[in-house]
């Protein structure tokens, strides 16, 4: 048994077989023009009938059923005295039905398979597809039958007048529509079949013409039963059907709508389809416009809403009856597109084109302003939607609202009644707070810990390098404490840092109760507080199902790029953590794309999709290869974002006057990445130091050996460390070391990273001193000074960095405080940080 055809093959079955007969109508509309004779009739009749005079289409004699069926086709024209004479006709027997199905299907067959070949004069004349002629003849009262003989099960005999005109002007069948009259006399029931749909139509008792029947791919209907038709499966369409839009962008268009199997066949069907993974959206060539409306008119579950000022239904010029190529239909008229843009907390301004019906609706505005340096009006928030309904009102004029996001964040501005907006942050109760950590915090700071608690605990704190965010984080975490345990996701060279933060400014925590995962075996939620650097937190994802309520991200702008293993750790992570403290001095190193993954982290809602974020902010643009977001747009409005809901950012300048004029750092590095030799000699070093009974001499000895081997075992640590000052965005500082492996190991380096970095140790030369400090302050990119404690403590000016490292300690503290004074001289005008790395268990400890 074969199996049935589904929709969609009948549909394009059908389809085929319509090309096919439109293009046969084309041509022998071609034969006509050329031929000037007459066109050959043919008759079926019985083999008894002969032809003779008549004044009307003669009814077919009754037959009994097993006669079988009789086609009969007569062509007749006038006399100019109206006589008709007919034609020289021949004629043809059908005894059976299936003997009319093999006809009917071997005309199909070749119809499809060979469209420009002609078949016999009998054949093409019985065609159901042939004109309609311009005066189609009276015809008496009887059933108008249009069938397709497939199935042969009629019971009774049917005797078919087909008739064809000739000498008349035919257009092609463009659209698969023909018109014909077929009268016919029948009894009984006619045959069904899926290829041609039987129609009954009954003719008036008066005679009069039949033109209101047309022949279409499902057979004979009259033309009031096609229009209803066409009305109710429009109207169908319109309620069941699923429903886009399509966008221009320059010399394409994309096209916005959820999956549709049909559609998107037609998609593929389209020489210049483009995917956008991004968007995920499909795009094409404007050439392929036209072609995409026309075939989107044909599928019944799909409506697009067209361009506006693009004419989709226009056709290519084509050729008419008269012989004419058609003009294509005059454009649109041009519209005037533009965006409304936030200059402030309380306005916006509307960035669009000239449009003297626009300018009257502004200044119908109350609160409108013209400036002129910019040529754009602008008005308070609180009449945004105002305005936005009222300029939809006009023709030709598209305005685009501010987005979604801006209207959440604004959302008090924009139902504001007053002109005055107030930006103080409600003071918060710390008194579940330890009171060290309360008692030590500067006022700019306790504005800080304020804003967070206003905004529940999420938010990106900003503040420049050296405000103290590390004592502002665990303040905020220790407000919400009842939600512990906590997570703390750190650069891994300052892990131990943190460690000793918490117990510096929490007395009441248990020490404990602090976990610092140091390996990917380490249990990460083993303490009450938990450490982990993002390279282990990307290791540990399998321990990450326990969720974390709190979590702090220091120097978050290593998740920068959604891509990478840390941030694809990080964010599953953010994403059900109920308080999110980002930290970072540099949110955004060099784009505003940067900003991407930290924003989502505090306020998911705001962007679900990057592409939305990339069009407002990074001056997106198609590219051959895709989309480049590495641009800048917005910039202002993108600062007032952040600044409402999600950023805090305080500069040095801005605090200058609560800032001490230096800020010492006692940095822990980790003794673990100390490699198992050095260990070796560092605790032989360490075990002769506590041995007894030793001279003073004999002491000095076993220290300075110990603190050789400390310089060592710290190289790794030391590396680390500026690297990740570097990746955080500190252009120009100074790291002074002791030994000379030690300044060795930090300039091949920095050599090895290609940044920019001068030397001055024992061998340079008092000439050659003064041009590298002079290059190094004149230097405008990334720039560090490696410099030794004993040969460069005195006598140079760095006042161009505000930040030393020191790499080891060393003997006398007032060489150190005279390598500190290297920054902290005239010509300063910020706080410097002094930065010292320790390691627990070395000469650190002793010196």
């Amino acid at each position: 048994m074969s199996l049935p055809l589904t929709e969609e093959q009948r549909k394009k079955i059908e389809e085929n077989r319509q090309k096919a007969l439109a293009r046969r109508a084309e041509k022998l509309l071609a034969e006509q023009h050329q031929s000037t004779g007459s066109v050959s009739s043919i008759a079926a009749s019985s083999p008894q009938a002969k032809p003779g005079p008549s004044h009307s289409l003669p009814k077919g004699p009754s037959k009994p059923a097993s006669h079988g069926i009789i086609f009969k086709q007569q062509i007749s024209s006038s006399s100019p005295t109206g006589d008709q004479r007919p034609h020289n006709s021949d004629s043809f027997h059908i005894s059976t039905p299936d003997q009319a199905k093999r006809i009917w299907k071997r005309q199909e067959e070749m119809s499809t398979a060979c469209p420009g070949h002609s078949p016999p004069s009998q054949m093409t004349h019985t065609e159901l597809s042939l004109p309609l002629a311009q005066n189609p003849p009276s015809v008496p009262n009887q059933q108008l039958l249009g069938f397709e003989l497939g199935q042969g099960h009629p019971q009774a005999s049917h005797e078919i007048n087909l008739t064809s005109f000739a000498n008349t002007t035919h257009k092609p069948l463009a659209k698969a529509k023909c018109s014909q009259e077929i009268p016919a006399s029948s009894s009984g029931q006619p045959p069904m079949d899926a290829k041609l749909e039987v129609k009954t139509v009954k003719a008036s008792t008066s005679g009069q013409n039949i033109s209101g029947i047309h022949c279409g791919s499902g057979g004979v209907m009259p033309k009031t039963g096609e229009k209803q038709q066409k009305l109710g499966s429009s109207l169908q369409k319109a309620v069941t059907s699923q429903k886009g839009t399509c966008e221009r962008n320059g010399d394409r268009f994309q096209v916005n709508i959820g999956y549709n199997a049909e559609l998107l066949a037609v998609f593929k069907s389209l020489p210049s389809r483009s995917y956008d993974s991004h968007t995920k959206t499909w795009n094409f060539s404007m050439t392929d416009y036209s072609a995409l409306m026309k075939a989107v008119q044909h599928l019944p579950t799909v409506t697009l809403k067209p361009l506006e000022g693009v004419d989709g239904s226009e056709e290519s010029p084509s050729t008419s009856s008269g012989g004419q190529a058609s003009l294509p239909s005059a454009p649109s008229l041009a519209f005037v597109k533009g965006q409304c843009m936030l200059i402030s907390r309380a306005r916006f301004e509307a960035d669009i084109s000239y449009s003297e019906n626009l300018i009257a609706l502004f200044k119908q505005m109350d609160s409108r302003k013209y400036d002129v340096k910019t040529r754009k009006w602008n008005f308070l928030l609180e009449e945004h939607n105002e305005l936005i309904k009222r300029v939809r009102c006009l023709p030709q004029v598209q305005l685009d609202p501010l987005p979604t996001t801006l209207t959440l964040a604004f959302a008090s501005q924009l139902k504001k009644t007053s002109l005055h907006l107030t930006a103080d942050v409600p003071e918060a109760d710390l008194s579940e707070v330890d009171s060290k950590l309360v008692y030590n915090l500067m006022p700019f700071q306790r504005t800080g810990v304020n804003f967070a608690i206003a905004k529940e605990g999420r938010l990106l704190l900003a503040d420049d390098m050296g405000l103290g965010k590390t004592i502002q984080a665990i303040c905020i975490a220790a407000f919400y404490r009842k939600e512990w345990p906590l997570l703390v996701v750190v650069p891994s060279s300052v892990r131990f840092t943190w460690e000793q933060a918490f117990l510096r400014w929490l007395p009441s925590l248990n020490p404990n109760s602090i976990n610092v995962v140091v390996t990917g075996k380490d249990r990460l939620t083993a303490g009450l507080v938990n450490i982990v650097s993002f390279d282990l937190l990307s290791k540990l994802e399998k321990q990450l199902k326990t969720p974390f309520k709190v979590v702090i991200i220091d120097e978050s702008h290593f998740l920068k790029n959604s891509r990478t293993a840390r941030c694809r750790a990080a964010m599953p992570v953010l994403k059900v953590a109920k308080r999110v403290i980002l930290l970072s001095g540099t949110p955004a190193m060099s784009r505003p794309a940067e900003l991407y993954t930290q924003i989502i982290a505090v306020k998911p809602t705001y962007f679900p999709q990057f592409h939305a974020f990339g069009l407002r902010y990074c001056n997106a643009k198609r590219m051959p290869w895709g989309w480049d977001y590495s641009g800048s747009s917005n910039l202002g409005e993108l600062k007032l974002l952040l600044e409402e809901a999600v950023m805090l950012r305080r500069l040095k300048s801005d605090v200058l006057s609560q800032l001490p004029a230096k800020q010492r750092k006692m940095v822990l590095v980790a003794p673990g990445q100390i490699n198992a030799r050095a260990r070796a000699a560092l605790d032989a070093a360490a075990k002769e130091m506590t041995t007894k009974d030793k001279t003073k001499q004999q002491q000095k000895e076993a220290l300075i050996l110990f603190f050789n081997r400390t310089a060592e075992a710290k190289i790794p640590s030391v590396i680390e460390y500026i690297l990740d000052l570097l990746e955080s965005g500190k252009e120009k500082f100074l790291v002074f070391a002791h030994h000379k492996v030690v300044l060795d190991a930090i300039t091949k380096e920095l050599e090895r990273k290609h940044v920019q970095h001068i030397r001055i140790d024992g061998s340079t030369s008092s000439a050659d001193r003064e041009d590298l400090c002079q290059q190094f302050q004149l230097c405008e990119r990334h720039a560090v000074a490696v410099l030794s404690i004993t040969a460069a403590n005195m006598g140079l000016t760095f006042s161009a960095a505000d930040l030393v490292v020191f790499a080891e300690l060393f003997w006398n503290p007032g060489v150190l405080i005279q390598a500190e004074d290297r920054v902290h001289r005239i010509g300063q005008t910020s706080s410097v940080g002094i930065h010292y790395l320790v390691a627990k268990g070395t000469a650190d400890d002793y010196l």
